[in-house]
């Protein structure tokens, strides 16, 4: 029987359109090399700690939920994307959070907004909110191969439209417009490490 392990140096986990950076981490291999996950994710919220923890068989994770002081899972998740109370979620925060929550299980398949983006045609649609309850819909697509525009309609900046050209892979070009006159225009120089 064969064993091994990987550990984390550093890394980041992307859930339900939130970055978060890994505070743990470890891969095992046992037995026919399976790899066994440990993933843990810490946040502070404003009740408390929340943690996202990944753990057990690469083809069937278990993903949980855990918080201090202690709560349910969807009151957790809901403090963690939304930063809110689960009563105080809109009636589509709400929507997102049932789907994100059977996506997670399995269950659901593509989310409601991947859906909703699909049959519009976008590259991207995301919905989000602030903490005054702002909603901002921005919704993008490619033109070309190298050009991309998005255009955000809600939220407290109220409309803007936006264009990226990628000059180079690692150069964009990046003009914007907002819906009260305000322009901007930059060059951004991105890179991997």
């Amino acid at each position: 029987m064969s064993t091994g392990q990987f550990d984390l140096i550093r890394g980041r986990l992307s859930i339900l359109a939130q970055r978060f950076i890994l505070d743990e981490g470890r891969v095992t291999l046992q037995g026919r090399f399976e790899p066994i996950l440990l993933f843990v994710v810490e946040t502070d919220t404003s009740t408390g700690t929340a943690r996202i923890i990944v753990d057990g068989p690469a083809d069937d994770p278990d993903v949980r939920f855990e918080a201090t002081p202690e709560a349910p899972e969807d009151q957790v998740l809901a403090q963690i994307i939304f930063g809110r109370d689960i009563s105080q979620l809109s009636a589509f925060q709400a929507l997102q959070l049932a789907s994100a929550v059977a996506s997670l299980a399995g269950a659901g398949g593509e989310g409601i907004v991947s859906q909703l983006r699909g049959s519009f045609g976008l590259d991207d649609l995301d919905v989000a909110s602030d903490e005054d309850g702002n909603t901002a819909v921005r919704a993008g697509r490619y033109l070309s191969e190298n050009v991309y525009t998005d255009v955000t309609v809600g939220g407290a900046d109220g409309p803007e439209v936006s264009l990226n050209i990628d000059l180079t892979p690692n150069i964009t070009a990046r003009g914007s417009v907002s819906g009260d006159g305000n322009t901007g225009i930059g060059i951004f120089i991105e890179r991997d490490y």
